[in-house]
């Protein structure tokens, strides 16, 4: 049977008032699948007890379940649909690449923002394009910032970052 949904709820976002959230019904389990979506995607909070799985998906936060899935952020509901039609996209992917995924039935340690902060100079200078060092550092983690931005750092800091950087990455597949 064919992955599908229906869009059941549109409220308020709760992180952004002047977006909305969206909850839609899967038309059948998808659970099963869950822990091969936690082992391709690079940043997942899973929880293998209520099968659930957080994630980013085209900038919006993403909380897949077993028979339904809420999306976050969205300017309107015409987005919510382009999101969620290349969300089953993503998931008809998964599923015909599970013989080459090994499953990861655990949730994966989170990446340590604080880490990377301590590490950096702290002075908010902005010469990197972003508002603050706490900013610059999600970013980096986040894989959207590269450390030789950062002007302020030696050539061995900006090492040591990446040091970091590349034992917080987890392997992500690409399922094409």
């Amino acid at each position: 049977m064919a992955l599908n949904y229906q869009i059941t709820g549109m409220a308020p976002c709760l992180a952004d008032g002047a977006k909305v959230r969206v909850t839609a019904l899967w038309n059948r389990d998808i659970g099963a699948l869950l822990p091969y979506v936690n082992a391709v995607v690079k940043y997942a909070s899973f929880d293998p007890g209520r099968l659930t799985i957080t994630i980013k998906y085209r900038g919006c936060p993403v909380i897949l379940e077993r028979r339904r899935v809420t999306l976050g952020q969205l300017a309107d509901v015409d987005e919510a649909e382009d999101v969620m039609e290349d969300l089953v996209d993503f998931l008809r992917r998964v599923q015909d690449k599970k013989s080459e995924i090994t499953p990861l039935n655990q949730p994966k340690a989170q990446p340590q923002v604080q880490e990377v902060i301590r590490m950096l100079p702290r002075t908010n200078c902005g010469q990197c394009g972003e508002p603050t060092c706490t900013a610059f550092a999600l970013k980096l983690v986040l894989d959207r910032q590269k450390a030789e931005n950062c002007l302020y750092l030696t050539g061995d800091e900006t090492r040591a970052v990446l040091q970091v950087l590349e034992s917080m990455d987890n392997q992500q597949l690409n399922i094409e």
